[in-house]
């Protein structure tokens, strides 16, 4: 059932019931966010270090030999006038001294090429294991975050990546365990990914903490409108595949498959996938999308907004927020602007998801996409919301 309302910032349908043991808040940060324009930008000075019990910093590389590479030299060290940020990153621990701090390696832009060569090699296995614990150690990081993206795919090796991310992630774990260093995986929650490139189980047994990326189940790629995130399937995904393209079902999944509730932090976007509507009158789940959407002025990315850019749309005459309560998501439209996005409700579901999978925690991709200013609620809205609930 889908039904339709004019924006109200503040408005909570959902209280996150009961109290619980305090559960993991892992936040990624976007460190390329200092180079957005205006209000947009986003420092490490931005971040409040007591929102989140682990900061994710991303993303670092990885070179053909196995070694960790530093991709901008001038933000994150401070050679030759560098700004530091690898420093001060780890520094907020000063103010909180419960915070752990990992390095993400990896990432979309990274591919699976280099990945797929090192982990086929023993010797080059050994080496990112060596070299990523120095690397650890050296800049004042707590562990490691694999961001492989992903084995078997996207110029991978589509036979071997699955087992040989396994040994890589044994080598690893062997050496970051010596260290007492944490590690841990950014991977893919849908199944139709997931399947191809991992082995659920092994992998498992080797990360502390699975953070499960389970959003960008729908987006501009596709000639119809989706949300980015549903929590659960819903009346309008009229195929199979579709019926796969939710947190629930890739949660499900992943447990079918031997991964402990107790390791899986939820991933959850602070970010919407946009379309371009082809017809206005036609607004619905699954209607037909021209493409993408336009990029925000921020982020400056076709197809997707940041919450903190959403939410200043909220407040114009002709934005309708439309609730889906099977799904449990809103999704706007302004004009032929069509935006599938989390926000304070559908957070609160989610939180109170996790407490009843009993899941390790939540993860946000990623902190500097919340309304970090405050321009349109309380400050860092989403993350405070996610706070308190898994508190």
């Amino acid at each position: 059932m889908v039904t339709k309302s004019k924006w109200s910032i503040g408005l909570l349908l959902v209280i996150c019931s009961g109290a619980f043991a305090q559960k993991n808040v892992v936040c990624y940060y976007s460190s390329w966010a200092t180079y957005r324009p205006g209000r947009g930008q986003f420092n490490v000075d931005n971040i409040d270090p007591n929102l989140c019990s682990h900061l994710v910093y991303a993303f670092f590389g990885l070179r053909e030999d196995g070694t960790v590479a530093v991709l901008d030299p001038w933000l994150d060290l401070e050679d030759n006038g560098g700004r530091g940020n690898i420093r001060r990153f780890n520094e907020l621990k000063n103010v909180n001294p419960n915070l752990k701090t990992l390095a993400a390696i990896g990432g979309y832009t990274q591919g699976s090429e280099v990945f797929s060569s090192v982990a086929a090699d023993s010797a080059l296995r050994r080496n990112f294991a060596e070299d990523a614990r120095d690397f650890c150690l050296l800049h004042g990081f707590d562990g490691l975050d694999v961001g492989w993206e992903f084995p078997g795919q996207r110029g991978g090796d589509p036979v071997n990546d699955r087992a040989n991310f396994v040994l890589m992630l044994a080598e690893m774990k062997q050496v970051f365990s010596a260290s007492d260093l944490i590690l841990t995986g950014a991977l893919a929650a849908a199944q139709n990914i997931a399947e191809i490139s991992y082995d659920i189980r092994a992998v498992s047994q080797h990360l502390d903490f699975i953070n499960l990326m389970a959003y960008d189940f729908n987006g501009g790629w596709n000639p119809f409108t989706g949300h980015n995130s549903p929590l659960y399937v819903g009346p309008a995904d009229g195929t199979d595949f579709q019926r796969t393209l939710n947190v629930h079902h890739s949660v499900s999944y992943w447990l079918q498959q031997g991964a402990p509730a107790s390791k899986i932090n939820l991933g959850i976007p602070f970010y919407g996938r946009t379309f371009t509507l082809e017809n206005r009158a036609n607004y619905e789940l699954r209607a037909g999308a021209s493409g993408p959407g336009a990029p925000g002025f921020y982020t400056q990315e076709e197809g997707a907004l940041a919450y903190f850019e959403l939410c200043a749309m909220f407040s114009n005459a002709n934005w309708v927020r439309h609730w889906d309560n099977d799904q449990k998501i809103p999704f706007g439209v302004i004009e032929n602007q069509w935006v599938g996005y989390d926000d304070v409700e559908t957070t609160n579901y989610k939180c109170n998801y996790i407490h009843e999978q009993n899941l390790a925690g939540g993860m946000v991709w990623s902190i500097e996409k919340d309304d970090f200013h405050g321009y349109c609620g309380p400050k860092f809205t989403l993350l405070t919301t996610l706070r308190i609930c898994l508190r």
